[in-house]
């Protein structure tokens, strides 16, 4: 935690110096008031003097209001470099996820990401906070508070550095017992986050299967795995603040009676003894401040290494140091022999693929689910790593290419249709961030969804809701096409995008496209052979192998896979038949 606090705090040096000189003056002043009291009562109250009673008090009241000012001042500036401080751990996070690799992503998980962004930033936070201005105050207030205690009883010191020496191994015993279970507890909040995820997302399937019970007993377990979880974490240093308070008072009382006794005997005076007591008080609040913070510091301490655990992270995907610029794009993609694992596992999930595609001709991908289309497709924008052989785009191995530069000459339409908070015109322009209003028309007319655009009242200024929600599924698709389509990149990536589009839709979409794109390398993902039958080139996928690779005519010949697909579609000769 503390090199990851380092990491951050040293660009805020100078609102950390202006904290520690408002703390450092605060201090100064708290530890010259029970002197100043002191000397009132012995040289004002005890001697009757009224004048020097109020001259005094005069006094303590400006030094007061000096310590006033300054603890206000430094906590200002703690809270700025706090606020700073989790924002820029908030922000860093966002771009260091927002450039992972496929890999990366699946290491960590949404769900624990967010934790990770959220919750765990936030308890960084709060001991932050709390413990920047007591980090100084306790040290210069608990030591100066000391000295002045021993200057006043000796005794009455050594006694209280016993209770001190006591307090300080319970807080050691406490903090080791805990972080574990703490620990633990933040894997369970990961735990109920992605299962409150997946109901939330996954609200109207849950429903057409009445699921709604067994997703509530599952989550209730989780629940109730978390809940024991934090009691258990809780229950840790629950008895911490209590026994530190029982501590103070006993020690206090002790004090009390023996200095009692001293005054009695007239080897203090009372006025001596009251200032002893108003340091003692206050080495006992430096104390509480450091019992709280460190009862706070477990669960920050394993919110930081989780943090930290990200912003560490080295990425699987890499740019190298000196990487090609292509210059003429025209787009043509070539795999040699490329083969690819998922880490950890035994096989291979596609296997030594060997094609070429050229630009200005639509190139198709079919195959079984799970026969690895979409990971092909992964493999282009170099989303995973190729496990071995080599992508190249117009003679160049693709990772001799930045991934921004790659990525920036692919559109790509995902499986999944993914629409953001906001218009249609934002949503388009994800695709095209300069792209006209004009341009955000022809590609919704592509994508054959000029139509419904212009029935929403305000047509492409129109809202749509987060995750698209207020649309059906073509719908969506066809904005994710039109969104790939008003980028107008030499390489452009349909995976699987069609499933949700009815047969004359679909096929008006790949007539648009077939005129538009003339000139660019299309690549089309499918199941559909309706989609993708007048290709200039399909592969056919079964277990991560080409299998087949041609026209339709051809491979309704040649490919026994391909034949299967075609008929458990019911097609017979090309033609589709009712089903």
């Amino acid at each position: 935690m503390v090199s990851l606090l380092l990491r951050y705090l040293k660009d805020y040096r100078l609102q950390m110096i202006l904290v520690f000189v408002f703390v450092l003056s605060q201090a100064a002043a708290q530890l010259y008031l029970p002197t100043m009291m002191g000397d009132i009562i012995e040289n004002g109250v005890a001697q009757g003097d009224t004048p020097y009673i109020l001259k005094s008090g005069a006094m303590m009241l400006a030094v007061s209001l000096v310590a006033a000012v300054c603890m206000v001042a430094s906590s200002y500036y703690s809270a700025y470099v706090t606020a700073s401080f989790t924002s820029r751990i908030r922000a860093d996070v966002f771009d260091k996820v927002k450039d992972f690799s496929q890999t990366d992503f699946n290491q960590f998980g949404a769900a624990t990401l967010l934790t990770r962004s959220t919750t765990d930033a936030t308890q960084m936070q709060i001991v932050v906070i709390n413990g920047l201005r007591s980090l100084l105050l306790v040290p210069i207030t608990g030591v100066g508070a000391l000295v002045m205690a021993f200057r006043e009883n000796i005794t009455l010191t050594l006694l209280l550095l016993g209770s001190f020496l006591i307090t300080t191994i319970i807080i050691g015993l406490t903090t080791a017992r805990s972080m574990p279970l703490f620990k633990l507890m933040q894997q369970k909040v990961d735990r109920l986050n992605l299962l409150m995820k997946e109901k939330l997302t996954g609200v109207r399937t849950i429903r057409a299967f009445n699921r709604q019970d067994y997703e509530t007993e599952k989550f209730g377990q989780a629940n109730q795995e978390g809940m024991q979880a934090a009691v258990k974490a809780n229950y840790a240093v629950a008895f911490f603040a209590p026994l530190m308070q029982l501590m103070m008072n006993l020690t206090m009382v002790i004090i009390l009676w023996l200095g009692a006794q001293e005054v009695q005997q007239q080897i203090v005076t009372l006025g001596g003894l009251m200032v002893f007591i108003q340091y003692v008080l206050m080495f006992m609040s430096a104390l509480g401040l450091v019992s709280a913070l460190l009862m706070a510091y477990p669960q920050a301490a394993v919110s930081a290494s989780r943090v930290k655990e990200v912003l560490d992270c080295d990425f699987s995907i890499q740019d190298k140091e000196n990487p090609v610029i292509l210059e003429n794009i025209a787009g043509r993609i070539e795999f040699r022999a490329v083969s690819f694992g998922y880490s950890g596992a035994e096989i291979n999930v596609l296997e030594r693929l060997d094609f070429v595609a050229e630009p200005g001709k639509i190139t198709a991908i079919v195959g079984a689910t799970g026969s690895g289309k979409t990971t092909l497709v992964n493999l282009i924008m170099r989303l995973y790593e190729v496990s071995s052989g080599a992508i190249v785009i117009d003679g160049v191995d693709i990772r001799d290419l930045t991934q921004h530069d790659l990525r920036s000459i692919i559109a790509y339409a995902p499986q999944e249709s993914v629409l953001f908070s906001g218009t249609v015109l934002e949503n388009i322009r994800v695709g095209k961030d300069q792209a006209t209003e004009a341009e955000v028309i022809e590609a919704l007319s592509i994508a054959q969804a000029l139509d419904f655009i212009n029935e929403r009242e305000g047509q492409v200024a129109s809202t749509i809701s987060q995750g698209g929600k207020d649309l059906s599924g073509g719908q969506r698709q066809r904005l994710s096409i039109a969104r790939a389509a008003v980028k107008k990149a030499p390489i452009t990536i349909f995976d699987d995008c069609f499933s949700a589009l009815d047969f004359k839709t679909d096929s008006l979409v790949r007539k648009a496209i077939r005129e538009k794109f003339g000139d660019k390398t299309v690549l089309i993902v499918a199941q559909r052979i309706s989609t993708i039958k007048h290709a200039d080139q399909i592969l056919v996928l079964d277990n991560g192998a080409i299998v087949g690779q041609g026209k339709h005519e051809d491979l309704i010949r040649d490919c026994r896979v391909y034949q299967e697909i075609l008929k458990s579609q019911s097609y017979s000769d090309g033609k589709e038949e009712s089903l």
